[in-house]
């Protein structure tokens, strides 16, 4: 937990505590009922703020993940799709997990994808050992049916100095992660993709291997 969401915490908690002694030491009802009535009213105060916090962080985190580029087909295929995929990865035992991950794409390199990742994740320690994955992203609305995927695509599992290089390079990651440098940087590297939709039918995008 970061500091400044600890404070968030922090000053809740103190405003809950506030007003259930307030509750408490009125001078209506019993005692009993001024407890109860205190304690749903505190924990009220203290749950509300927290869902709040939570859903305006996912919000500006759907905002601003996915791609900020303007050039490229793939950029233009992503710019109208949520910046989510359903990642897969596979172990040497057979065994498949799909992870639902956010990313954001490179900004020098159109075929590259990075997401970030705990050091400690099944995932991470999968991908070091099987690079191979696939994905596919959310469709984009019911209406026109667009999806990008694609089961030729090759991680690199990035940590420590050369974490911190990567995301001095590509400053847009820490969009996903404000500590993504300590964390695993997921480089995503796509050799070929299929898009389809409904009014256009299925596309290949072949990128250099």
């Amino acid at each position: 937990m970061y500091f400044k969401r600890f404070a968030q915490l922090f000053v809740i908690f103190l405003i809950a505590v506030g007003i259930f002694s307030m509750i408490l030491e009125g001078n209506f009802g019993t005692f009993w009922l001024r407890f109860i009535l205190g304690l749903i009213v505190a924990y009220a105060v203290l749950t509300l703020p927290l869902v709040i916090l939570t859903i305006a962080k996912a919000n500006k985190k759907a905002n601003i993940v996915g791609t900020k580029r303007t050039e490229g087909e793939l950029a233009e295929i992503l710019q109208k799709l949520p910046g989510y995929v359903a990642l897969s990865v596979q172990s040497g035992d057979g065994n498949t997990a799909t992870t639902i991950m956010s990313f954001v794409q490179s900004q020098h390199l159109e075929n590259v994808l990075y997401m970030v990742s705990d050091k400690a994740t099944r995932k991470v320690a999968v991908m070091k050992q099987q690079p191979a994955v696939s994905f596919t992203t959310w469709f984009d609305t019911l209406e026109s049916g667009g999806r990008l995927s694609s089961n030729q695509a090759i991680t690199e599992i990035i940590e420590g100095e050369s974490a911190a290089k990567v995301v001095k390079d590509e400053p847009n990651i820490l969009s996903l992660h404000e500590n993504a440098v300590n964390m695993s940087i997921i480089k995503l590297t796509i050799q070929s993709a299929l898009y389809e939709n409904f009014k256009d039918g299925l596309k290949v995008l072949d990128f250099e291997k």
